[in-house]
C-alpha cells in the first residue's frame, strides 16, 4: 500500500510539472525576446526600431502568459486593480504625448508599442496577488520604457545627470524584468493550481 503511495507521487508531480511547463515556456519566450531588445538597443541606433519590435513581441508573450494564468478582466472591477489599471493607462497617454515629438517618424510605431507594454501592465493586475512581484515588475518594466524615451527624445546637456537618468532606467528595467521572471515562475493555467 505504501509503496503504490509512493509510486503515484511522481507520476502527480509529473502531472503537475507538464500544466506548469507552456506557462514557463511563455515566460521564457518574454524574456528571450527582452534580451534580444537589450542587444538591438545597444548595438546601434539604426537598430532601434528592431530592439523595439523584440520587446512588443516580448510583451505579447507576457500578455498571453498573463491573460491565461489570471482571475480574468472581472479582476479589475476590484478598486485597487482598476485604480491600477487607470494609472498605466494615464501615464501611457501622457508620456507619449510629453516625451514622444508628434512629428517624428517613430510616433505611431513608438504609439503602438506603448499600447501592447500598457496592456502588458494590464494584463499582470488580474493575476492572483500571491503573484504581486509579477505585477510589481511589470509597472516597473512600463515605467523603465519612460526612462527610454526620456533619454532618446529628450537628451540631457549635463553628462551626470544623463548618466544617472540613464542608469535610473536600466536599474527599473532589470528590477521589472526579474519582478516578472520570479514573480511569474511556475504559474498555472486557469483552473490548475498556481
Amino acid at each position: 500500500m505504501e509503496r503504490g503511495a509512493s509510486g503515484g507521487a511522481p507520476a502527480a508531480h509529473a502531472s503537475r510539472s507538464a500544466a506548469l511547463l507552456p506557462a514557463n515556456r511563455l515566460l521564457a519566450a518574454g524574456l528571450l525576446f527582452g534580451a534580444l531588445g537589450d542587444a538591438l538597443l545597444a548595438w546601434s541606433p539604426d537598430t532601434f526600431l528592431y530592439g523595439a519590435l523584440a520587446f512588443l513581441i516580448g510583451h505579447i508573450f507576457y500578455i498571453t502568459l498573463f491573460a491565461r494564468s489570471g482571475l480574468g478582466l472581472a479582476a479589475l472591477r476590484q478598486p485597487s486593480r482598476f485604480i491600477g489599471a487607470i494609472a498605466p493607462i494615464t501615464a501611457a497617454i501622457v508620456m507619449t504625448a510629453l516625451l514622444v515629438p508628434r512629428d517624428n517618424a517613430l510616433f505611431i510605431p513608438l504609439a503602438i508599442y506603448t499600447g501592447v507594454l500598457t496592456l502588458m501592465a494590464i494584463t499582470s493586475l488580474t493575476l492572483p496577488m500571491t503573484r504581486w512581484l509579477a505585477m510589481a515588475g511589470a509597472v516597473l518594466f512600463f515605467i523603465s520604457d519612460g526612462f527610454v524615451a526620456a533619454n532618446m527624445f529628450h537628451p540631457l546637456d549635463d553628462p551626470t545627470l544623463s548618466y544617472w537618468r540613464s542608469f535610473a532606467g536600466w536599474m527599473t528595467y532589470w528590477a521589472g524584468q526579474a519582478g516578472i521572471c520570479f514573480g511569474a515562475l511556475g504559474l498555472a493555467e486557469r483552473g490548475h493550481a498556481a
